[in-house]
């Protein structure tokens, strides 16, 4: 600086003077003149290099004396303003370079800064010389004399290039942003280890359906939004990026509005100079499409395309990874009975519908711990980890019977299908996938030679089930000697009165070794063996000398039906036998009710229909059993002398969905019955609305669980002491047939605990106590409760409900305006709020809408006491 290199030369020369003593020497000095000639040399070395210091750094010095406007400036201040070199300037020569738009606020800050206040300034000029548009940056300092401000010292820089390079960077990336904006992926940057976005692009709105605005604003986003199920698989992988690795990964995301996607995401690590990570890069793309591709390809690889089911391919796969695992599993090899007959006759388009019935079935029967799969044509495979025992998969078996057999309808055809089913147990009856699968086969080889229509498990000399079946074939002869055998009584009931009027006896066999052995065991055996007349003799006579005991202890009598075999109408005999059996008892005739099967009529038309001729002389009515299961229902109506017509369970199980052919037939079968003067019994009544439909068809017996199982004799002696069973209730809600919500109504995801308090009747105060309710809606217009209290509706009573929301609590008036029995004194009620103010009604309003809010996010509702048992269960756990 000129000015003040002036003055440090000046302060030198006055060191080493004469002027300074008059006592020196000669040789002092020529010591002071040296000393000054070398302090001159340094001190013009250093003047250098602070000149050359601040031209490589682009930075001048400066000094502006405030009193005398006189501002001091290295040589590179002057260069960077391109201004003529001179010993001082006034303050105002630099700032005519100034950028207009910069110029007041620059000089604000000197004129602030000439009142004592440091200050740091950045702005244009246009270069005094050149006319280049600068940028530069000025910091200073202000220096006091007696408190008051003196003078400013400070720097200034040239940052011209580092604003191109930071104008030229912001152009480069907003076109790289542009670009990114365009692309359907997500590309996105962001911080370690606080995770947040510092960018992302476009494109991840519509991959997360959310604003950009949005997913910056949420900082748990990239956690949340992961499906549950890929949430650990995906956070172990992220600790890859820590060693340096860039990672490629595909998984599931929940979107905020609920879809799932697939996303491929491929994240790099990048760290600093310390070896740190210190950010994350990484592009998101949507890969459902491609996934769904991938996983329709892998799903018809390994699946059926008729049946949906897994294939052959499958199977295989399945049996070796559970012999790999060494897991236990039992596998039934299924074929249907007959199927080519119904290919032929109707068409493969009928056959493999069939097909598709029976595997919807199958599906829906079997529990989680089976595995079904289709083998080839009409051949199917079940693999159960779980019916590892001779018992629960006999139990199964029996069940997958039952469920084929159930009637289907297609096109207007009624068929019936059968099917046959093999049973082999790994690893007992193979230890691999071709031993297990021939041990299944062999064992269906022999129910198909049986006769179709039942099971058979994998038999091997020292096989359990063998030995089984030879046990009891060996103790059926003893157990009708020994009358092991016993006869159950279901009774049948009047669906208006209650009354008992009739039962049908059902025989168990309660074994001593075995248990209790299920009819469908020991019936084919006795079948097999020639024994089920014996049986069935048995049963008639047990029935007749149970009638008369009952009749020598003045019990009112109810006919009984049995099932008569078949095969029992080509022996002779029959009539003879019941007529001495009936005088032996003294029991008439008029008791008793022989159930007859279509198989029966087919067995010998003529032979048969002369018996049921001579049985109806005799006083027995005759029942057709299983009506509408067969081919030939229709004309056993004309051709045989039927009083009874028996509507099969599988009609009346299915009839309240949304299938109305089941309800039809139904219908129809009543229709007819009562053109034909015949009375109707129908069998599988096991809930309210069965009975009420029946009711309304006027059908009039009824056998099912809703009333009785079949009980032993002592207790179908209670029974029929009392001679009625109570009509059972609705255990389901009738809703009213006109609801007018104004209000939008929040249904709980359980049952929010509240109380109900009365607090007038007849405008008069009462003091009562609290009763629980639970609250199963709200709206803004009023609530439905559930209530053990019997209380009238539209009454002069003034009621008070309690209950809280996400912590808020609520009292509010309100009054019924229906009410619906449940069953065992519970009742529902609905409720209209009365005097309910507007604030109150806005804060409600308010909690409502947060509670849709968690619940369209499917999120736990806090501060909120749900009930989520059986609610009928919660009023018997508050009775004191």
């Amino acid at each position: 600086m000129k000015k003040e290199n002036l003055k440090f030369s000046s302060i030198i020369t006055r060191l080493f003077s004469n002027e300074s003593t008059n006592e020196h020497s000669k040789d002092d000095d020529i010591v002071n003149k040296q000393n000054h000639a070398m302090l001159m040399k340094k001190f013009e070395l250093t003047q250098k290099h602070l000149i050359h210091a601040q031209e490589i750094a682009k930075v001048g010095s400066w000094e502006y004396i405030i009193d005398e406007d006189k501002l001091y400036c290295s040589d590179y201040f002057y260069d960077i303003f391109g201004l003529d070199h001179s010993q001082y300037i006034p303050m105002t020569e630099p700032f005519q370079y100034v950028h207009p738009d910069d110029f007041d606020e620059a000089l604000a800050k000197v004129k602030k800064a000439i009142k004592g206040k440091n200050y740091y300034s950045e702005y244009r000029i246009y270069h005094g010389k050149t006319n280049e548009l600068r940028y530069l940056k000025t910091q200073a300092e202000v220096s006091f004399i007696n408190k008051k401000p003196y003078k400013l010292i400070g720097m200034i820089q040239d940052i011209t290039d580092e604003k191109n390079l930071e104008q030229e960077l912001i152009t480069i990336n907003n076109r790289f942003k542009q670009i990114f904006d365009h692309l359907s992926s997500g590309i996105w940057m962001k911080d370690y280890p606080s995770n947040k976005l510092s960018f992302i692009s476009k494109g991840a709105e519509e991959i997360f359906n959310l604003s950009l605005d949005d997913i910056y604003a949420d900082e748990t986003i990239w956690h949340t939004i992961i499906h549950p199920n890929d949430r650990e698989q995906v956070f172990n992988r992220q600790k890859e990026l820590l060693a340096g690795k860039s990672i490629k990964h595909r998984y599931r995301i929940i979107t905020h509005d609920g879809e799932t996607k697939w996303v491929f995401d491929q994240t790099i690590p990048s760290f600093n100079s310390d070896n740190k990570l210190i950010a994350l890069f990484g592009v998101i793309v949507d890969i459902t499409s491609e996934m769904v591709m991938h996983e329709e390809l892998v799903y018809y690889a390994s699946h059926d395309v008729l049946t949906n089911l897994p294939n052959q391919r499958s199977i295989s796969e399945k049996i070796a990874e559970l012999i790999q695992k060494k897991k236990q599993f039992t596998l039934f090899y299924l074929d249907l009975d007959r199927l080519s007959h119904i290919n032929d006759s109707l068409g493969y388009q009928i056959g493999n519908k069939v097909l598709q019935n029976i595997a919807s079935k199958l599906t829906k029967t079997l529990s989680s711990t089976s595995y079904v799969a289709r083998l080839v044509s009409n051949d199917f495979i079940i693999i159960d980890t779980e019916t590892l025992q001779i018992d629960t998969a006999s139990n199964l078996a029996d069940k997958l019977l039952r469920t084929i057999e159930e009637e289907i309808n297609i096109f207007d055809y009624q068929l019936n299908i059968t099917t046959s089913v093999g049973i082999s147990f790994y690893p007992d009856n193979g230890d691999t996938e071709l031993k297990i699968l021939e041990s299944s086969h062999i064992a269906l080889k022999e129910a198909k030679n049986n006769g179709g229509n039942t099971y058979k498990f994998y038999s091997p000399s020292n096989n359990i089930s063998s030995f089984k079946k030879y046990m009891l074939e060996r103790d059926l002869r003893k157990a009708i000697t020994n009358e092991e055998f016993e006869v159950y009584y279901q009774p049948q009931v009047n669906a208006f009165t209650g009354l008992i009027e009739s039962a049908e006896a059902l025989l168990r066999w309660n074994h001593k070794e075995w248990g209790l052995v299920s009819p469908s065991e020991f019936i084919p055996l006795a079948e097999e063996n020639y024994l089920m007349n014996d049986i069935g003799d048995w049963v008639i006579t047990k029935v007749i000398e149970q009638l008369k005991i009952w009749k020598d202890q003045d019990y009112i009598l109810r006919p009984i039906s049995i099932n008569i075999s078949p095969n029992r109408f080509l022996k002779p005999g029959l009539i003879s036998f019941i007529k001495e059996q009936l005088e032996k008892y003294d029991i008439s005739a008029h008791f008793l009710t022989f159930e007859i099967t279509e198989s029966t009529y087919l067995k010998n038309e003529n032979k048969v229909q002369h018996t049921l001729s001579q049985l109806r002389a005799l006083g027995i009515s005759i029942a057709i059993d299983d009506f509408g299961t067969g081919y030939a229902s229709l004309q056993y109506l004309r051709d045989f002398p039927a009083d009874e017509l028996k509507i099969d369970r599988v009609f009346i199980l299915n009839i309240l969905d949304d299938n109305k052919k089941d309800a039809a037939i139904v219908s129809s079968i009543l229709y007819l019955a009562k053109s034909l003067d015949m009375r109707v019994i129908v069998e599988g009544v096991e809930n309210f609305e069965q009975l009420q439909f029946l009711k309304q068809k006027e059908c009039h017996l009824i056998q099912g669980y809703l009333f009785s199982e079949a009980v032993p004799s002592n207790r179908f002696e209670e029974l029929i002491k009392k001679s009625f069973l109570p009509i059972p209730k609705s255990t389901k809600v009738t809703k009213p047939k006109v609801e007018r919500r104004k209000y939008y109504r929040l249904s709980f995801p359980g049952y929010l605990q509240g109380g109900l308090s009365i607090l007038e009747i007849n405008n008069r105060k009462v003091d009562v106590g609290t009763a629980n309710i639970l609250i199963e809606n709200i709206s803004l217009g009023g609530l439905k409760l559930m209530s053990d209290l019997k209380l009238p509706v539209q009454s002069n009573m003034k009621i008070v409900y309690t209950f809280s929301l996400l912590g808020f609590d609520f009292e509010i008036i309100g009054s019924f305006v229906w009410k619906s029995e449940i069953g065992q004194d519970i009742f529902y009620y609905g409720v209209a709020f009365d005097d309910f103010s507007e604030a109150n009604k806005d804060h409600l309003a308010k909690v409502i809408n947060q509670l849709t809010i968690y619940s369209k996010n499917n999120k736990p509702i806090p501060d909120t006491d749900f009930y989520t048992d059986n609610p009928i269960t919660y009023f018997f756990k508050n009775i004191d």
